[in-house]
This record gives structure tokens, C-alpha cells and sequence, in this order.
């Protein structure tokens, strides 16, 4: 018995009986489902196809929110600026995401208070509604310190009261043991910025992060990234000429 009556006998035996010679060459070819027979006709099995359609390939597993940002993250070109300026810049952007880069920024408390005195933190709390929840909070400064964590870095720096230059330096000390200093330094901004997140509330921890580590609206990470740019250039450029480093 040829092939094509053994498989005729073997489909009708199924129920599915098929439409042999009749059927034309781009019809079938068109429908995907067909046989050639030996003398060269178009054997029709959609009916088969119907009833026995082809196993779907498996869908690939979606990546995890961290991954497909990360793919998406724009590249941006590497700067060469001396360590110093790199820490200022950052030391702005920090300003920047808290919102206290204005000139008064280092008298800021939380919600926008201003306080005057410099003797010390103003230990106060202070309280607001964000999306219907109070929120109380002592931070202060431009680097919105709170009482507490002022109080343990202060220690460890010798700061004897509130002044800016004692804000700053306080503010590279949580840098460091973020252990960010080093990217800080390099230039290697995201970096910096992801792990100095778990401090600074307004910082995400990746690209397309916007809730941040304690699910609050945080700055995005190319919007940071940015303003990083931008102020190692401000910075460089109020350096003497000496101290200047082109980018490469």
C-alpha cells in the first residue's frame, strides 16, 4: 500500500477524512496545512490542524523590574575631573534631590521651615500630610539630618555645632560608610547613588526605581545623573586653571 492511501486509511479511521487532488496549490500552500502526494496533488488537512493544532512555543519568563530597567539605562559619557571636584558635584546633587540647593538650603527643615541659628540641630519635630498619611520628621539642614543620625555622625566627626562646613563634612562621613565614597570620587555616579539611596530618601536605587527604598516619590535616576553633569562642570570651571581636567 502506498503512503498516501495508508495515511488516507489511517485519517479516516480518526474521523478525518481528507480532500485529496482537488484543492489548489496556493490555497494550500496558503492555509499551511497540506500533503503532496507521489503523483503530485495537494491533500487538504486543515481538518487534522484543527483538531490537532501544533504546540505552542513556551513564552520566555518576564525579566524583573530591576533587569528591564537596567537594559534601559542610557549611557552617558565618562568626564575625567579631578576627586574633589566629583565629591562637590555630588555633595550638590544631594542638595538638589532634597530640595534645599537654594542659598538658604542649609537653614531648611522638613516641610520647608527655615530655622536661624547654627549653635546646633534644631531638634524639632515637625509634622505634614503626604497622600493622606502624617509624616513627622526632624531633618534639617542641606542634608536634611535627622536628630538622631546627626547626633551619631557628629560624634564621629568632632563637630562642635550646625555650620555648613560641618553639614558638608557630616554628609561625606554617611557617604563613606554607605561605602559610596570611593564611587564618589571615581565619577562613577549611579553607582554612588544607588547605595547612598538607603540614606538619602529621595535617591532610587536604579534606573526606573520611583518609590525608592522606603516607597516614596524619589528623583529619577537620569534626572540625577544630569544635574551631576551639570555641576561637575559648574565646579570645575570655578577652579583655577591649574586644577581643571578636560573630559576625554
Amino acid at each position: 500500500m502506498r503512503k498516501s492511501k495508508l495515511l488516507c486509511v489511517l485519517l479516516a479511521v480518526a474521523g478525518l477524512v481528507p480532500t485529496v487532488a482537488t484543492v489548489d496549490t496556493a490555497e494550500a500552500q496558503e492555509s499551511s496545512c497540506f500533503m503532496v502526494t507521489p503523483s503530485g496533488d495537494y491533500m487538504d488537512l486543515s481538518g487534522l490542524c484543527k483538531k490537532n493544532p501544533p504546540p505552542q512555543k513556551p513564552k520566555p519568563p518576564k525579566p524583573s523590574a530591576k533587569a528591564r530597567y537596567a537594559k534601559q539605562s542610557p549611557s552617558y559619557p565618562i568626564l575625567s575631573y579631578p576627586s574633589e571636584v566629583n565629591l562637590l558635584a555630588f555633595l550638590r546633587v544631594i542638595r538638589y534631590a532634597e530640595g534645599t540647593d537654594s542659598s538658604d538650603g542649609y537653614n531648611i527643615q522638613f516641610t520647608g521651615v527655615r530655622f536661624s541659628s547654627f549653635a546646633d540641630h534644631p531638634r524639632r519635630v515637625i509634622c505634614s500630610y503626604y497622600r493622606g498619611k502624617e509624616l513627622c520628621s526632624s531633618a534639617a539642614g542641606a542634608y536634611q539630618f535627622l536628630e538622631t543620625t546627626w547626633d551619631d555622625v557628629a560624634s564621629s566627626i568632632g563637630a562642635g555645632d550646625f555650620r555648613p562646613e560641618w553639614q558638608d563634612r557630616a554628609a561625606v562621613e554617611l557617604i563613606r560608610r554607605a561605602g559610596a565614597l570611593n564611587d564618589v570620587l571615581s565619577g562613577r555616579v549611579e553607582d554612588a547613588i544607588a547605595k547612598v539611596s538607603p540614606v538619602w530618601a529621595s535617591f532610587p536605587r536604579w534606573y526606573g526605581d520611583y518609590s525608592g527604598e522606603y516607597g516614596q516619590a524619589v528623583v529619577p535616576m537620569d534626572e540625577l545623573v544630569q544635574e551631576f553633569r551639570r555641576q561637575q562642570q559648574i565646579v570645575a570651571a570655578s577652579l583655577p586653571r591649574s586644577g581643571r581636567v578636560s573630559s576625554r
